[in-house]
């Protein structure tokens, strides 16, 4: 999908708020919490900030080479992600803020036409103005992961709004099963699900959005104790 340009700089401006309000907290971690688990399995939280570096690379990549359509090699990227969750907790930091600051670069590179450029491969039927719904997307919910004192209810009401609505999009596996109506604190009502019935599912769009990401329990909302969303994303 095309987003449009009012909302496109909305969603970068919410983007940048985000990683820089990441980069704050991801700089308290001490040197041994580095290396504590998160919520992710087998994942420590040095993992999630090399998994965080990367996707800006990987998002990156795209943008500089729309026209030519490279095969990514996820192999590579799963050996970065072991090698620098072994790094010192200075190295991750600079990498992190290095890898978000490259990313932003390429994003002020891009043209009115560029953004309207169709992406590819597991990105394919989307554009390359998702991509910035994508990185908000992941420094928010991994920012949650992180277990550093950001929790759903710190997430603003507008970002909120706007992943919870991505998930909902994104979930393609949803469509064809039972009818699914998301009623936000917020006033929003969102469907998905073309089967029999309609489940209504209510509570803020922070803790519906961890809901549907598998990260907060069925009670966080009202409604859910016979929907069924799948595993952790």
């Amino acid at each position: 999908m095309i987003v449009p340009d009012a909302d496109l700089v909305e969603i970068r401006r919410l983007k940048m708020a985000a990683t820089q309000r990441l980069l704050g907290d991801t700089i308290t971690i001490s040197d041994s919490d580095w290396l504590g688990p998160t919520a992710l399995p087998g994942w420590t939280r040095a993992h999630v900030a090399t998994h965080l570096a990367r996707n800006a690379d990987v998002l990156r990549r795209y943008l500089t080479r729309l026209s030519s359509r490279p095969e990514l090699e996820r192999d590579d990227l799963v050996q970065d992600l072991e090698a620098g969750s072994r790094r010192t907790p200075l190295e991750i930091q600079i990498d992190l803020d290095t890898s978000s600051g490259l990313l932003n670069d390429s994003f002020d590179q891009l043209t009115a036409d560029g953004w309207a450029t169709p992406l590819y491969g597991r990105l394919d039927g989307l554009t390359a103005s998702d991509l910035s719904m994508m990185r908000l997307n992941e420094v928010v919910l991994h920012h949650v992961d992180l277990d550093c004192g950001f929790v759903f209810g710190d997430i603003d009401v507008r970002v909120a709004q706007w992943l919870l609505a991505w998930n909902l999009y994104r979930r393609v596996d949803l469509t064809t099963g039972p009818g699914i109506a998301l009623r936000t604190s917020s006033g929003l009502v969102l469907r998905v699900g073309s089967g029999p019935g309609v489940s209504e599912v209510s509570g803020s769009d922070a803790n519906l959005l961890g809901w549907l990401s598998g990260r907060l329990p069925r009670t966080a909302v009202s409604g859910a104790e016979h929907v069924s969303i799948g595993p952790l994303r």
